[in-house]
């Protein structure tokens, strides 16, 4: 049978998942200082909007 991962490798995984998943869900709430400069966002990243 497999071993299961480190807890420690999997709190590590897991934490930077929730902290990127929330960088995203900022992002798309956002807009750029520059009205000009704001790239096109992806599709997904429409999904995480708030308002």
């Amino acid at each position: 049978m497999k071993k299961s991962q480190n807890p420690v490798k999997t709190m590590l995984i897991k934490t930077i998942v929730a902290r990127s998943v929330k960088a995203a869900e900022q992002n798309a709430n956002s807009a750029c200082v520059w009205w000009l400069n704001q790239p096109i966002p992806p599709k997904d990243l429409k999904k995480l909007r708030k308002f």
